[in-house]
């Protein structure tokens, strides 16, 4: 199933708030400057930001639109400017069908969904790669029995340190056992709460450099989890871990019909890092490249293109 399946089948279980909206809004009235104030206000209370809205109002301003299709052509206009924004985002972060090795630290708040993704994302690299999963979250027991327990479910190799253990110091052996025997990809779990934001930056940021000091002649990735319920909260956590970490790519999480999703595309805007996969549910299928067409047609209950 690709990503516009999945996706269009999530939002049949729940409510398309977004579409629904703009539906009710344009039914049975004219295009005019009333009509555009309450889409306007709808597009931003599905928080998307207020210059993107400008965008797509601006957009939908210059069409011309008769009484029959009226509807079905303002939804194609939003569909295509989002799609136009999110296009240059697009972003495979695991290509394992070259020889290339890669070292990828993910980060993010507790609770966006870090432990889980990697285990999803484990999952599906092919079975002819070597992984290892390093649990460096020294601070959460529960995450590290989480992570265990997808690396056993994978057939991975795993490795932990012991509780309150410096973070870097398991880098540092992870990092270690990867070069000596021949991993293809090292995947690290990182705490996602310490005393503050500060604290926490710093953390990584050493965690970081150790792994390069190890290995200076791999590729080391730092991917950012955003969970997809967060809303425009989203945007600030991008600009936090972005800053210092230099963040190389997001995956967003939990759009599974109840989050409105439009945070996304507002990041998609504002921030030149891309977006690798977008979580639609529990399952290990649910972990999804992202598409942008299939995103932007999705959120507002479009079909997919022919």
């Amino acid at each position: 199933m690709n990503f516009f399946s999945i996706f269009k089948n999530k939002l049949s279980k729940t409510s398309n708030i977004l579409s629904f909206n703009i539906l009710e809004i344009l039914k049975n009235k004219k295009i005019d400057d009333i009509t555009l104030e309450e889409l306007e206000s709808v597009l931003i209370s599905s928080d998307i930001s207020l210059d993107v809205v400008n965008k797509l109002i601006e957009s939908i301003k210059k069409i011309k639109i008769s009484n029959d299709d009226g509807i079905k052509t303002v939804l194609e206009v939003l569909a295509q400017n989002i799609e136009n924004i999110l296009l240059p985002k697009e972003h495979i972060l695991i290509n394992d069908k070259n020889d290339e090795k890669k070292i990828l630290i993910f980060v993010g708040v507790n609770g966006s969904g870090k432990t889980t993704t990697i285990g999803k994302i484990a999952n599906k690299i092919l079975s002819n790669k070597k992984i290892l999963i390093a649990a460096c979250d020294t601070f959460r027991a529960a995450a590290v029995e989480q992570l265990e327990n997808w690396a056993k479910k994978n057939n991975n190799g795993f490795i932990a340190g012991k509780n309150n253990q410096d973070p870097a110091s398991v880098a540092f052996e992870a990092t270690e056992k990867f070069g000596k025997e021949d991993y293809d990809f090292l995947l690290i779990d990182t705490a996602g709460r310490l005393s503050n934001n500060t604290n926490l930056i710093n953390q990584l940021i050493k965690l970081k450099n150790v792994i390069s000091k190890v290995n200076s002649t791999i590729k080391v990735e730092t991917v950012l989890v955003l969970d997809g319920t967060n809303g425009s909260n989203m945007i600030k956590q991008v600009e936090i871990f972005g800053k210092e970490l230099n963040v190389s790519s997001l995956i967003i999480t939990k759009l599974d019909g109840t989050a409105k999703g439009g945070a996304l595309i507002s990041i998609a805007n504002k921030f030149e890092i891309p977006i690798s996969y977008v979580g639609l549910g529990e399952t290990v299928e649910d972990l999804v490249n992202f598409n942008s067409q299939s995103f932007a047609r999705s959120i507002l209950n479009l079909e997919e293109k022919k």
